[in-house]
């Protein structure tokens, strides 16, 4: 079976689907900028000696709760959208991995209370079994996310419903899911080493003892992840199907353009992370999030291209709401801006409070 006939019907859309899809873009890029601070910063808190005295966990794992929360907060929009423009898709496949998908929940809760137990007892035995209970528990819900996100855009898989209903079918023999999954978690580390070396700048400016040295410990860490995470790119593109691989090796001019820039912008960002320039390596990885998040975007559009065009789908205008929207989401992203700012620069005494 194709999958095909197995796509729900579509519905419409209350405004132009390029102001879903723009949004969607932006604020996906910020969401995953904080998630991979507080994936990365997990692995980092659990796996070091000392996290109370110095390196790249101590900048960050009193951060790693407020972190979480804003990172939570800011991936409610992208997922909204993603629902208005794909709902008939990622509803199906949400369905299929039923189980795995409604556990992402109450885990993220567990997760949530382990990294505030962390925070106040990082040094001693709960501490590092709740910030290792923490981590598993994102890299669990991540690797449900890539399932969800992948299994989507192939609804030719979708007729294993009709042998397995009980809500437990993942996109395990897709290729591209693992490396796809540890370009994300590598990536993660990479962003948390970055975030750290922001943190012990702001302290610089303060006058801490050592902080030159731990901001380029932190810009180390992100030029050794992100050279893993350019070997792994590598075997991303080559798992896609061959079809999409050459998409972006010339057969799409856009596509191609994308990842060009994408490649360097990551030689750049190592270059100069190896050379300890924090701030031109900081606004390296904002610029290479976002064409990384549009080379998501164009593989998905690849994929669901076979079926369906975002094009398609009807328009039923309701532009007073829409604006109503944009307001309150812009007075929401001013509160989270001044929440990170607070959050950045708090004492060390107030982060965990």
């Amino acid at each position: 079976m194709d999958g095909i006939p197995l796509i729900p019907t579509l519905e419409a859309i209350p405004a132009p689907w390029p102001v879903f899809e723009v949004l969607g873009v932006l604020l996906f890029m910020l969401h995953i900028l904080f998630i991979n601070v507080v994936l990365g910063g997990s692995l980092l808190a659990f796996f070091s000696k000392a996290p109370r005295e110095n390196g790249a966990a101590s900048a960050i794992y009193k951060k790693i709760p407020s972190t979480l929360a804003i990172g939570v907060t800011l991936g409610v929009a992208p997922l909204l959208f993603l629902q208005v423009l794909y709902g008939h898709l990622i509803y199906s496949s949400s369905v299929l991995m039923a189980l795995y998908w409604l556990l992402v929940i109450p885990l993220l809760i567990i997760a949530y209370y382990g990294t505030y137990i962390h925070a106040r007892s990082a040094v001693n035995w709960l501490g590092r079994t709740a910030i290792g209970l923490a981590a598993l528990i994102f890299l669990y819900i991540t690797f449900i996310y890539s399932n969800n996100m992948t299994l989507m855009l192939q609804p030719e898989k979708w007729s294993a419903y009709f042998t397995n209903r009980s809500g437990t079918i993942l996109n395990l023999s897709d290729p591209a899911l693992w490396p796809r999954y540890l370009h994300f978690v590598i990536a993660s580390v990479a962003v948390a080493g970055l975030f750290s070396s922001l943190v012990w700048q702001i302290r610089a400016r303060k006058g801490v003892p050592g902080s030159g040295e731990e901001v380029r410990n932190g810009l180390r860490i992100f030029a050794i992840a992100t050279s893993v995470q350019v070997a792994v790119g590598i075997w991303f593109l080559i798992a896609l199907p061959r079809d999409f691989m050459l998409a972006f090796m010339g057969g799409n001019l856009l596509y191609t353009l994308i990842l060009i820039v994408g490649i360097i912008l990551a030689i750049g960002a190592l270059v100069l992370a190896f050379l300890g320039k924090f701030w031109p390596t900081f606004w390296h990885l904002i610029a290479l999030t976002l064409v990384m998040v549009l080379n998501r975007l164009a593989l998905r559009d690849l994929y669901i291209g076979r079926f369906f065009k975002v094009s398609e789908l009807t328009l039923k205008p309701q532009y007073d709401l829409l604006i109503l929207f944009v307001i309150i989401l812009l007075i929401g992203l001013a509160a989270v801006w001044y929440m990170v700012r607070t959050m950045i620069s708090a004492g060390e005494g107030r982060e965990s409070e």
